[in-house]
């Protein structure tokens, strides 16, 4: 059972609650229904021993006045009785059955519900005796009880009996509850802890049931649990060390020259025809005379206090990323190509500026940066950037770090933010998919869509518009645009799964859930379903914020990826107590695996730290068929790529028609 499985059938407690409550039920209505019984045939019984005695016992008395001259007494006599009230009936007869006498009661019976006379009705019998003149028989005389005291003697005690068995009962119920609740709560801890581990959480049950058998499941679920969470950690360790020994500078924490060089070649390719970002050096040129006349430790201070320079200057774009490929040497790279940036190169040339002191006697830093798209490649770049730091008459020199022509056509906040309004207005956006498939088959997880914003029918480079978005807190409309639109679109067939990607302010806006679980509510049923890619970056920014929106959308079934997993090279430990679906790993990882055989182990650790969780690990930039079968190999459940399926256009159907995998309905 996966976390996000609704709970179907009636829980235990429901059921023993029930159990207890109908047998308690039925003895209770049992029980009742046996003692009126008896009380009822009791008072049957008596009244007709009492008719009887007082027909005997009346029949005696009048014997002597039977005839016609004294038959005024024997009326009188039969009157006397029949006024004290506890006869229906009295009726004196001769022998040829001629009525001499006959006293009737009425049938009047107070305080008593006509339902419970209906429900236990008495039956009193006529009781006869003969009354003899000697040795003649003179007549019969029958009589009959009245059975209204009976009924009100049958209705208090069925009162008395009720209320006395309702108090047993209670205590009856209060102490089965005692006891059930003493069994039950630990069960109920034991399902909670099980839930937490499917959300990939390790909770321990602290307090230990007095039962005997719930203390064997409890310490062997704390036991389970146990293991699992010491499992997850030590190959989350792992995962992180091989991490870190392959891709991570040792001194600064930084990426080094491979994590820049694979990391490099993935984004180039998820890169648009559009798209331009830049990439940019830093030098530390004093670095190799402080280590000579100084020693090393004072060099890796200077590297320390330059790497913190260049993270506080770059912190403003979530994009940037820095590397340290050598000593004295930082390569970065931003998913943007604006005036801002240039800006920023410019105010970090100027602290580098002022800094220089007789400390630093070749100066403390320099930078030079440059636009590039996805068909440059890095060799090329990095010799024009070596050729401006060395020229003696570079546009360096002059203050200009930033040497491209591509400002001229570049956008400032103000004009980017009046273009993103213009997207959202005009509600212009076309998609694209690429399946993600089952590494063992043929079946399709998800299909992931790309999104094309169109303004007056230009396309947006979206590195540029995302960019953008984020840095003037406008990405939560995007992400809004995009979902409506795919609101209104019936082409997909029926089941089909679809991934969205998710933006930072998105994942962590209250006004952004708020609207996500209105729109759900509203078009839950126009909507595939769906999958939220959110980056890593953007969990790790605020782990608890996005806990918060997975429980969120869990509420309407959604599903949650986290993609390029392991780019952040930090601990894996924030996975615990993130209920996710599926872990898409940096793309960085993948491509040219073939080449790069250190991958494995680092893809195989996070492999197993995933399905230890019960966490899909997911793989992208698969380019040729080697990757695809080492993958296969090291267990990943899907993989994505241009060697699975290039991205194709969602609406092109007649183009569809000859692709393998497609999330839309084919005439």
């Amino acid at each position: 059972m996966t976390s996000n499985q609704p709970r179907s059938g009636m829980s235990l407690r429901s059921q023993l609650y029930g159990l207890v409550i109908a047998i308690t039920v039925v003895a209770f209505l049992g029980s009742l229904w046996a003692s009126i019984s008896t009380i009822r045939q009791y008072l049957n019984d008596q009244m007709a021993t009492h008719a009887q005695d007082a027909a005997t016992s009346l029949g005696l008395s009048i014997a002597p006045y039977v005839d016609e001259e004294n038959i005024v007494i024997a009326e009188t006599m039969i009157h006397a009785i029949f006024e004290s009230g506890y006869y229906e009936a009295v009726v004196l007869t001769d022998l040829d059955n001629k009525v001499l006498v006959s006293q009737h009661n009425e049938m009047k019976i107070e305080g008593v519900p006509a339902w419970f006379i209906k429900l236990f009705s008495l039956s009193p019998p006529v009781m006869t005796t003969e009354i003899n003149d000697g040795w003649r028989i003179a007549g019969k005389l029958s009589l009959k009880s009245h059975a209204g005291t009976s009924y009100l003697t049958l209705w208090q005690h069925a009162i008395r009996n009720l209320s006395s068995i309702l108090v047993v009962c209670m205590f009856a119920l209060l102490g089965a509850y005692f006891i059930l609740r003493s069994v039950l709560d630990p069960l109920d801890k034991v399902e909670h802890q099980a839930l937490a581990v499917c959300k990939k959480d390790f909770p321990l049950i602290k307090e230990i049931p007095s039962t005997r058998e719930l203390q064997a499941v409890v310490r062997a679920m704390n036991a389970m649990v146990t293991n699992v969470h010491k499992t997850f950690d030590q190959m989350s360790k792992h995962a992180e060390r091989l991490n870190k020994d392959v891709y991570v500078d040792a001194l600064t924490n930084l990426g080094n020259r491979r994590a820049f060089d694979s990391q490099f070649k993935a984004d180039c390719a998820e890169m648009s025809s559009d798209d331009t970002a830049t990439f940019g050096l830093v030098q530390l040129p004093s670095l190799q005379v402080i280590n000579n006349n100084l020693g090393y430790q004072a060099g890796d201070e200077y590297v320390q206090f330059a790497t913190e320079i260049i993270s506080r200057q770059f912190k403003e774009f979530g994009s940037a990323k820095i590397y340290r490929v050598a000593g004295g040497s930082f390569f970065f790279t931003i998913k943007d190509t604006c005036s801002d940036v240039k800006t920023m190169c410019e105010g970090l040339h100027a602290k580098f500026c002022a800094l220089h002191s007789a400390g630093y006697p070749e100066g403390f830093g320099e930078i030079i940066a440059t636009s590039f798209n996805k068909h440059d490649c890095s060799s090329e770049l990095l010799a024009r950037l070596d050729t401006l730091l060395t020229q003696q008459t570079s546009s360096l020199k002059e203050g200009d770090v930033y040497n491209d022509t591509s400002f001229a056509d570049s956008h400032g906040l103000h004009e980017w933010s009046g273009l993103i309004d213009q997207i959202v207005a005009e509600n212009d956006v076309k998609f694209m998919f690429q399946p993600v498939r089952d590494s063992h088959s043929d079946n399709i997880l998800y299909y992931e869509l790309f999104t094309q914003f169109f303004s007056q029918h230009q396309s947006v480079a979206n590195n540029q518009l995302y960019a953008m978005a984020e840095r003037l807190n406008k990405s939560e409309q995007l992400d809004k645009l995009v979902l409506v639109a795919l609101s209104k679109m019936n082409c997909f067939a029926p089941g089909v799964k679809v991934a969205v990607n998710l933006t930072h302010q998105s994942l962590h806006d209250d006004n952004f859930r708020n609207w996500l679980a209105h729109f759900c509510l509203d078009y839950s049923d126009r909507l595939p379903k769906i999958v939220f890619e959110v980056n890593e970056d953007a969990v790790l920014a605020s782990v608890e914020s996005s806990m918060q929106f997975i429980q969120m959308t869990k509420r309407f079934d959604f599903e949650i990826c986290i993609e390029r997993f392991g780019s952040s090279f930090t601990s894996f430990k924030y996975l615990k107590g993130l209920d996710i679906d599926y872990l898409k790993i940096d793309g960085a990882y993948i491509r040219d695996l073939d080449s790069n055989p250190e991958n494995n182990h680092f893809i195989q650790a996070v492999t197993q730290i995933g399905h230890g969780v019960g966490i899909k690990v997911l793989c992208s930039h698969v380019e040729n068929e080697t990757s695809l079968k080492m993958l296969v190999e090291l267990n990943c459940d899907g993989v994505q790529g241009n060697y699975i399926q290039p991205a194709q256009h969602l609406i092109e159907k007649e183009r569809q028609k000859a692709c393998i995998y497609s999330p839309i309905q084919l005439a």
